[in-house]
């Protein structure tokens, strides 16, 4: 492992020596000791004895093949899109129709966190596009951009040598960030504007001049989701000194500007500092906490062998005072530490570990080139010494070598994203085709206007287009700051608050032959209060895929007056 050079280590880079008699004639030592990089390979053989790959071969294997993989993936589940982005649609659409930033018409309540995402999806609508088709297409493409800082990223922790960029192929394959490219949600763009973010931070702090634009980036982050203040903290934190410079201080201005200007928005606006959604998805630590552990570990069972790559390339930048791998590793620490205190969600395929990935794959790709490629030089050294049959042997050996470690890293990652595409396509798609997509096909061709109490309100909300009851709190004030942990905000006032509303419809998940029995507790309380049962009547049952129903309950217009609580 090579060390640090002093002006590599003001630039944070790890150094690559070249392997011990590989320097050419016409490579020349620099004045302070510093040898030139190898000549890249021209050759098979070339490369097999420990010389670098050239640019050419760099983009070709670490950008544009990892590229087209990303693209094969997101095609692949592009049919599927997550029930809470129809929240975002709605939002969106009633912006571009002129009713404002609203879910309800006429209720100023903010039940999204992703502000840039939606107006972005409004300016589509506005334009007479599909906002699921805008938010597939914009989502792809920050997929696809995320990869190239990735790759930039990738060759300032490391420079590339003999061994192409690994954390794109870890990216590419990863159904985290090529299913929630086209799953409707923000996600996306996020991790691209973080990732933009810190590249050109790095970039900046090494030029130490001129104006620093990625405080604009971090602040366009910060307008699409509210954890972006920690990516563009951290960093600065290990500028050391430089914290208080010209420089950075413009870059805080700048990035904390259209926050600043955001909140005053907000609160003139929906009468709030912080969005209603805080709120509805906390209120339980010791829950939140529970289900981050819990999360955490499901994850980290589903990627395992890239988070032991991780650990060996935080091992390498400790032992190398690499100060942007340990930036990286902070970061990437960060987001883990944020999922546990939230409880990460319920969406499949580990929707919040989205900006945390790309950093620990940047950490893996470094302990993995750090690992093969001086094992490469080293069996091609000695292979140097050996007769002329068993140099090519030795050689041969260390090539094989090195690419058996990347396939067999290859052939897991494709087993699991392809048994999670499967269970995308062939579970969380025909259910919720058959569960939301059938309860709104029952309120297009039976239902009349009237406002719906129901938990999942995606879907039917965007397609109903009626008032809307979010028994989980997200666009409701009322629940969302009842005690209770999101999905469990059911203590005193909640049946009380329910019935005052005493809605026309409500949506409950029944059971696998019934509407009489409901299996959430939320729900069977509702039900079993007399102000339900004296008024409410089964207007129909949805059968869905997993052989459960959706039960559609209506209060009739001649329904005699709700008794007493």
């Amino acid at each position: 492992m090579a060390f640090l050079e002093p002006e590599e280590a003001e630039h944070g880079q790890l150094g690559v020596a070249p392997p011990s008699g590989e320097a050419d004639g016409d490579m020349e030592a620099a004045g302070d000791g510093v040898v030139e990089a190898a000549p890249p390979a021209r050759r098979l053989r070339d490369w097999l004895r420990g010389a670098p790959l050239s640019e050419r071969l760099h983009l070709a294997f670490g950008l544009v093949l990892p590229a087209f993989l990303l693209v094969v993936n997101m095609v692949r589940v592009r049919s599927f899109t997550i029930d809470d982005a129809y929240i975002s649609y709605r939002y969106a659409r009633n912006f571009a129709r002129g009713l404002g930033l609203v879910y309800n018409a006429g209720e100023r309540i903010e039940g999204y966190t992703n502000f840039l995402w939606t107006v972005l999806l409004a300016g589509g609508i506005k334009l007479g596009l599909d906002p699921d088709v805008v938010a597939k297409v914009l989502g792809g493409l920050a997929a696809c951009g995320s990869l190239g800082a990735l790759y930039l990223l990738s060759a300032r922790l490391r420079p590339h040598g003999a061994v192409p960029c690994i954390a794109t192929w870890l990216f590419a394959s990863s159904i985290v960030q090529s299913g929630y490219a086209v799953f409707g949600l923000e996600t996306p763009l996020f991790v691209l504007l973080v990732l933009a973010g810190t590249e050109m931070m790095f970039r900046e702090r090494d030029r130490g001049t001129g104006f620093p634009y990625s405080g604009l980036v971090f602040g366009l982050a910060g307008l699409t989701r509210p954890e972006a203040p920690m990516f563009i903290g951290i960093p600065m934190l290990f500028l050391g000194l430089r914290f208080f410079g010209r420089q950075n201080l413009l870059r805080g201005v700048v990035f904390a500007a259209p926050i600043a200007c955001h909140m005053l928005w907000r609160h003139s606006y929906y009468g709030t500092w912080l969005p209603n959604t805080l709120s509805a998805k906390t209120g339980s630590l010791a829950e939140q906490l529970a289900g981050g552990q819990r999360y955490l570990a499901e994850y980290a069972e589903h990627t395992w062998p890239a988070l032991l790559l991780g650990l060996f390339g935080l091992c390498v930048a400790i032992v190398a005072r690499h100060r942007d791998a340990l930036c990286v590793a902070a970061l990437a620490l960060a987001v883990g530490g944020y999922v546990l205190l939230v409880g990460g969600d319920w969406m499949p395929y580990y929707r919040f570990m989205s900006p945390f990935e790309p950093f620990c794959f940047l950490l893996a790709g470094l302990g993995a080139r750090a690992l093969l490629e001086p094992l490469l030089a080293q069996l091609s050294a000695r292979a140097a010494d050996a007769p002329e049959g068993g140099a090519i042997a030795l050689a041969a050996g260390a090539g094989v070598l090195a690419l058996g470690c990347l396939i067999a890293l290859g052939v897991f990652r494709a087993q699991r994203i392809e048994r999670a595409q499967h269970r995308i396509l062939d579970d969380e798609k025909r259910f919720w085709d058959s569960a939301a997509g059938g309860v709104a096909n029952w309120f297009v061709e039976h239902g009349k206007p009237g406002e719906v109490a129901v938990g999942d309100i995606g879907y039917i909300g965007y397609v109903t287009d009626y008032p809307v009851l979010d028994l989980l709190g997200l666009v409701d004030p009322v629940i969302s700051k009842l005690p209770g942990g999101y999905t469990r905000k059911t203590g005193p006032g909640y049946v009380q608050h329910v019935f005052d509303k005493m809605p026309r419809y409500f949506v409950f998940v029944g059971g696998a032959d019934t509407c009489d029995k409901l299996p959430f507790p939320a729900q069977e309380k509702l039900r079993k209060d007399r102000r339900f049962r004296g008024v409410y009547q089964v207007a129909g049952m949805v059968r869905h895929s997993k052989n459960g129903y959706w039960c559609v309950f209506e209060r009739p217009d001649d329904a005699a007056p709700a008794p007493a609580p």
